[in-house]
């Protein structure tokens, strides 16, 4: 539901782009300066989005690998409680973590001002692998101490 919620609200209605203006300073786009990438076919900038812009860049994506890394490790709980053979209930959660993660971008299609991208389903799917795999380690600690 988190996701869902945060998929129908535009880009406007979770910016925090000003909240983050105060960091375009002369000083942050000095740090700032050498750092530059390609992201959905955009260079991502300090110079390109201003300062606010590259920061809000990496909060929002870290969001994506956050939301999704908590989805994850959910799903994998779900899965293993109904089925007991591991490798089921890890190819399973991985199966719903993509699906979701390309229902999520075309959901965001039909949202105003946002773009669906096929480098936001990987990011949202690396994440809930993180949280997959955090499970498992879990487990295995968990099981050792007993």
């Amino acid at each position: 539901m988190v996701i869902f919620f945060f998929s129908s609200q535009t880009y406007e209605e979770q910016s925090i782009t000003p909240f983050l203006a105060q960091f375009n300073t002369p000083y942050w786009y000095d740090r700032l300066e050498g750092l530059s990438f390609m992201y959905g076919g955009v260079e991502v900038s300090a110079h390109t989005a201003g300062v606010n812009g590259f920061l809000e860049f990496f909060i929002r994506k870290g969001a994506h690998l956050f939301i999704f890394f908590v989805f994850g490790l959910l799903t994998l709980g779900v899965w293993r409680s109904f089925v007991k053979h591991a490798v089921l209930a890890f190819a399973g959660a991985l199966v719903c973590v993509l699906l979701y993660a390309s229902a999520d971008e075309l959901h965001q299609m039909l949202t105003g001002g946002r773009t669906p991208l096929l480098q936001d389903v990987v990011l949202d799917t690396f994440g809930g692998l993180l949280g997959i795999f955090c499970f498992l380690m879990f487990n295995r600690w968990r099981r050792r101490r007993t």
